[in-house]
């Protein structure tokens, strides 16, 4: 009884591996009844413990890694700085101060060496040039040059395009060496305002304001009221009626170079033309226009331009004296459809001929004028080119900048004698004499 109830516990308290390593008669490799003497009794969850495979590590990736490395890095910056002492950060930022303000003092040092030694007079000539103008030099009345108003300004075929848009009407357009200016009026309340649509006009706006007073007050600085004595060529007193030839224009640089102020009337003509030529009264009593006497056409510093519904038989009727010229139709001078009129555009009674460059000539859809185009462009020039007339187109392309530019190019070139712009910059800034 004692060796049955032995044997049961035996086998039941077997540890798995114990069992497992019975050979198939139920028993180990060790013979019948051959047990190791050294078995003790084991926990169940320690065994259980043991045959449960241990977990791959996972290692951190390599974002994680270089955080933690930088963490580590700044870690040590803090702990080692906190760790100075604070008279060792104020040695370091000094130093660092110091030798910033002695390279700029030794830069200003070298400069302002260079920069007095230049100015500073070693002979009578040099001595006058420091001292030209000065208060109480012998040359303090010279300095100042009589007719400097448009100095160092070239004049250019070009025209400012609805100029009263400038930030400074016309000014803008003088310095940029336009010899043609634009303005659009309207005939409102017996006066010319001037704007692009009723709906900008204003009072403090007019074509007296912004082009006749500003063009008597330029031309008077540049006509000085004095009368030299043994002289052939004298310059008129301010109250005299000089002829228009002999008064120098707005440009210094060319005084013969004429202004062109472009009148584009938009209410009726034959009210508003006469309006327009009582307004241009003060110009006309100066002899500062120019104008056609019957014979011949007497060119003068500002030269106007009727357009848009200036009446062209109204402007001509007076056969012996008229000072506003004609805006002559660019496309009716040229072409098999030219009408049979279109010799009455000459330039007694004309100046400009202009047109809309979309409708008359195209768009150049691929960057570039196609060869017809250029024919069209090259046939009206030549044409107001022989009455006399300036070719001017209007709605040039104005974007891309290369189709604009290649537009002006081929202007230029064909012929065309007035440039419609309204970049007056860029205008400026090609070369004309090329």
């Amino acid at each position: 009884m004692n060796s049955l109830r032995a044997a049961k516990m035996f086998f039941v308290n077997r540890t798995p591996d114990e069992r497992q390593s019975l050979g198939s008669s139920g028993y180990g490799d060790k013979g019948e009844g051959n047990y190791p003497s050294d078995i003790s009794e084991t926990s169940g969850d320690s065994l259980e413990a043991g045959f449960v495979k241990p977990g791959k590590v996972k290692k951190p990736g390599l974002g994680r890694r270089f955080t933690e490395y930088a963490r580590g890095r700044k870690t040590f910056f803090v702990d080692w700085s906190s760790a100075q002492p604070r008279s060792v950060w104020a040695i370091i930022t000094s130093a660092v101060l110091g030798t910033v303000v002695i390279l700029v003092l030794t830069a200003l040092l070298i400069y302002f060496n260079i920069h007095l030694r230049r100015q500073i007079p070693r002979n009578d000539i040099q001595r006058i040039v420091a001292s030209w103008g000065a208060p109480g030099s012998p040359t303090q009345a010279e300095a100042h040059y009589p007719t400097d108003f448009s100095r160092d300004i070239t004049p250019i075929p070009c025209h400012s395009h609805n100029d009263y848009w400038r930030k400074v009407p016309l000014y803008d357009a003088l310095a940029a060496g336009c010899t043609g200016v634009e303005a659009d009026v309207w005939l409102t309340d017996d006066d010319l305002l001037v704007g692009h649509s009723a709906g900008s006009l204003t009072s403090a706006r007019s074509l007296t304001s912004l082009y006749i007073n500003p063009l008597i007050s330029i031309l008077a600085h540049q006509n000085p009221p004095l009368t030299f004595q043994n002289t052939t060529t004298a310059i008129p007193e301010s109250n005299s009626t000089p002829s228009s030839a002999s008064i120098n224009g707005v440009f210094e640089t060319n005084p013969a170079t004429s202004l062109t102020l472009l009148i584009d009337v938009k209410t009726n003509g034959t009210a508003t033309l006469p309006v327009v030529l009582q307004q241009l009264e003060p110009l006309r009593s100066r002899g500062y226009l120019t104008y056609f006497n019957g014979t011949a056409v007497i060119p003068g510093p500002i030269t106007v331009v009727g357009s848009g519904n200036t009446p062209f038989d109204l402007l001509t009727s007076n056969t012996t004296y008229r000072d506003v010229f004609f805006d002559a139709p660019l496309d009716q001078l040229w072409g098999e459809t030219a009408p049979a009129n279109a010799s009455l555009y000459t330039s007694d009674n004309s100046y400009y001929a202009s047109v809309d460059f979309a409708a008359a000539v195209g768009k150049p859809w691929h960057g570039s004028l196609e060869p017809q185009q250029v024919d069209t462009i090259l046939g009206q020039a030549g044409a107001a080119a022989a009455r006399g007339l300036r070719a001017r187109y209007w709605n040039t392309p104005a974007w891309p900048v290369g189709v604009r530019d290649h537009v002006w190019d081929v202007l230029e070139k064909e012929g065309v004698g007035m440039l419609n712009v309204d970049d007056l910059e860029s205008a400026s800034r090609r070369n004309w004499g090329g």
